[in-house]
């Protein structure tokens, strides 16, 4: 009976493993924000926001000058390049803060 018992407790830890494994690949590996992918309404210059948005707030709320939503398409886009290094702070805050990675500085 122990035997099985060791059995059950040695496969209930290995699937643990795996789903703890999983689950922090799928949480850890996000996808970077790709240029070739960002949207229209973006302002020339050094940040953008492409096409992976989900239109969480946290980029609008974190540098209001900076970011807007369209409400058409339900996503955020920079419609105005920072202008000083607080700003410039701030979009980087949103950048690293974004949860899907939708964020990108092409360092122009």
């Amino acid at each position: 009976m122990a035997v099985a018992c060791n059995h059950v407790q040695a496969q209930i830890t290995l699937r643990w493993e795996r789903l703890f494994l999983t689950f922090h690949f799928i949480f850890t590996e996000k996808a970077m924000a790709d240029v070739a992918n960002k949207y229209a309404e973006n302002v020339s210059g050094k940040f953008y926001v492409d096409d992976q948005c989900i239109d969480c707030d946290l980029c609008r709320e974190t540098a209001p000058a900076n970011f807007k939503r369209n409400d058409d398409g339900g996503h955020s886009y920079v419609y105005k390049q920072p202008e000083t290094p607080e700003e410039e702070g701030l979009c980087k805050e949103a950048m690293e803060g974004c949860p899907v990675e939708a964020i990108g500085n092409d360092g122009t």
